[in-house]
């Protein structure tokens, strides 16, 4: 279990949740993952979404890690050790996942003054792809935390990007989830696509209704698998377990809506609020450390505006 210290609080997740804008922030961030997601195939066949997720972070975790006591940077060993330790994959499907973020240029080979280690190092598209992420749940969350603001214009800072991610990392690997906060919302998150399913259908209400929803939204199994790369089948096992968890229920003539019901709903909204808490907690972090060392000038001055 994580320290107490690393988890938001229960009332700082429950104030959050109070806020005004904590709708129109929900509704922003969830949009913006699912207009984010690149549904692969071969992807979907190495990695659950989580892993998929969580294995970029962890390359560059490392990668920023390396001149700290104990880490070895980049390697294929060292990110083979962590994703075993993590849970997040075998070492095989390591290999091959850091393979085909070569293949893409996502991550390349560096030289190194001992031949016998070989490092690996993040490419500025692989940067610039998570700058593109974080940016927008920054932009969502601004809604309700407006230092996110100043959070969002330091992404420019390679040294704030460097601490973000350390932060971002450290807590991690230290057993902060995410998802401890919503537990219920586990398979969505193992499954492929799942979680931008779940927010596909909650995206399904009008602008100016209820976020999520509690009135019924369409519901089009074609639809979905064709717009995350996944199988009818797929869709509807995950809709049919979500059922008898008590998170949806189907209706409609002809099966053709769904209801997000309460429990449902209570969890995105639980699990949202413990992200943005977490990525705020990282963020304050690395921008307080570019205060202190002169950086990110701009950024500190509409923080503390």
């Amino acid at each position: 279990m994580p320290s107490t210290e690393l988890m938001p609080t229960a009332d700082a997740i429950m104030r959050l949740r109070g806020l005004p804008g904590f709708a129109e922030a929900m509704r922003a961030s969830t949009a913006a993952a699912v207009r984010l997601y690149r549904g692969d195939r071969i992807l979907n066949a190495l990695l659950s979404d989580r892993a998929r997720a969580l294995f970029p972070h962890v390359a560059l975790y490392l990668h920023f890690a390396e001149h700290r006591e104990g880490e070895l940077g980049l390697t294929v060993g060292a990110m083979k050790e962590m994703c075993v330790r993590l849970g997040l994959c075998s070492g095989g499907r390591c290999e091959a996942m850091l393979a085909l973020m070569r293949a893409t240029g996502m991550v390349a080979s560096a030289p190194h003054l001992d031949r016998r280690r070989r490092p690996l190092v993040p490419t500025d598209k692989l940067i610039m792809l998570h700058r593109e992420r974080w940016g927008a749940q920054f932009d969502a969350m601004s809604a309700v935390l407006p230092a996110a603001v100043a959070y969002r214009s330091a992404l420019n800072d390679p040294a704030f990007v460097k601490t973000f991610v350390l932060e971002l990392g450290g807590r991690f690997i230290a057993g902060l989830r995410v998802l401890d906060g919503a537990p219920e919302l586990e398979p969505f998150a193992e499954r492929t696509a799942g979680m931008v399913i779940l927010f596909s259908l909650a995206q399904g209400a009008g602008p100016d209704e209820a976020f999520p929803p509690a009135s019924p939204v369409p519901l089009s199994i074609n639809g979905l698998a064709t717009r995350f790369s996944v199988s009818r089948k797929h869709v509807l096992t995950l809709i049919r377990d979500a059922e008898e968890r008590g998170l949806l229920a189907r209706g409609g003539a002809g099966n053709d809506a769904i209801t997000i019901l309460p429990p449902g709903r209570e969890a995105i909204e639980r699990m949202l609020a413990t992200m943005f808490l977490y990525m705020s907690e990282c963020a304050d972090v690395a921008l307080q450390a570019a205060a202190r060392e002169g950086r990110t000038v701009g950024a500190v001055a509409s923080l503390s505006a």
